[in-house]
């Protein structure tokens, strides 16, 4: 082989290379990956090492009730407020709001494979029928529930949001203390996560279009 050849040979070799790392770099630059653990945590969501069967609760939102199978085949963002609440709760179902803005404007598919539920707390005051108007006040496709504090208890205390009952009070404008973290349900029916509060509707909405996206 002359040495014209040879240099030929060896400027297409290098140049074969340059065009397979630069085809290399645009294929990692441009498809979609898959939020890290770490850029969970910065959009505070905390996925658990191992999904978590839920105990069996029997609820209802509005006449119908509401039991795990209606965590199953979406995923589910539970919040355990109360209607009576005058600040965080109407703040944080207003994030909730927003979030759900936001995934109808930038995917509209995800947002039709979750389903945004304010559990009560506070069944004294919060009838099923009840805390379904005040879940739809925000957005008609909300889910608001309620029932027996003891199936509520035992529902909160599955997804680590604790809270503390008040019952019977001879008081009507009493105030309660509970979790603002929200908690996700993978559409098996599983705790899944939870998002931390304070909660940004930006990153909650950037975060479960990463987790929805990669578990289809």
């Amino acid at each position: 082989m002359s040495q014209s050849n040879n240099i030929k040979y060896t400027v297409i070799s290098c140049l074969a290379i340059i065009s397979m790392v630069i085809g290399l770099f645009v294929y990692d630059t441009v498809t979609e990956k898959e939020l890290t653990a770490d850029q969970y945590k910065l959009l505070k969501f905390y996925k658990l090492n191992t999904k978590r069967e839920l105990s069996s609760f029997n609820l209802a939102s509005g006449k119908e009730a509401f039991t795990n199978e209606n965590l199953q085949d979406k995923w589910n963002l539970i919040f355990m407020g109360f209607a009576s609440c005058p600040d965080m709760c109407p703040m944080t179902m207003n994030q909730m709001t927003k979030t759900a803005k936001i995934l109808e404007s930038e995917a509209p598919d995800l947002l039709s494979e979750i389903n945004f539920t304010i559990v009560s707390v506070d069944p004294d005051r919060d009838s099923p029928e009840s805390i379904l108007n005040y879940a739809k006040a925000f957005n008609s496709d909300f889910i608001g529930v309620s029932g027996g504090i003891d199936e509520i208890y035992k529902l909160a205390t599955n997804l680590t949001l604790p809270f503390v009952p008040v019952l019977n009070s001879e008081e009507n404008n009493y105030d309660m203390d509970h979790s603002m973290n929200l908690a996700l349900i993978s559409p098996d029916g599983k705790y899944f996560g939870f998002f931390k509060s304070p909660h940004n509707p930006d990153n909650l909405a950037k975060a479960l279009k990463s987790l929805i996206t990669f578990a289809r």
